[in-house]
């Protein structure tokens, strides 16, 4: 993926996970009830997720070798 923008990377990404979410990868939302408003995860099968998605998703220093920079600045 280096050799590519990094419109084409994200590009690339978002595809990959509407692909992903058409196939069934993704389970169905939990109901607002159930949901805890505030917090990342719901329960174990929300935080295995998340885990799986931070694995997938660039570092910033492996952002900025590919050009993109971080939004906003800090």
């Amino acid at each position: 993926m280096a050799n590519k923008k990094a419109e084409e990377q994200q590009q690339e990404y978002v595809e990959k996970q509407i692909r992903e979410a058409r196939e069934g990868e993704y389970p169905e939302h939990k109901d607002i009830s159930i949901a805890e408003n505030g917090s990342m995860v719901n329960d174990m099968e929300d935080l295995k997720r998340l885990g799986e998605d931070m694995e997938e998703m660039a570092t910033n220093s492996e952002d900025q070798v590919n050009g993109i920079d971080s939004d906003p600045k800090q």
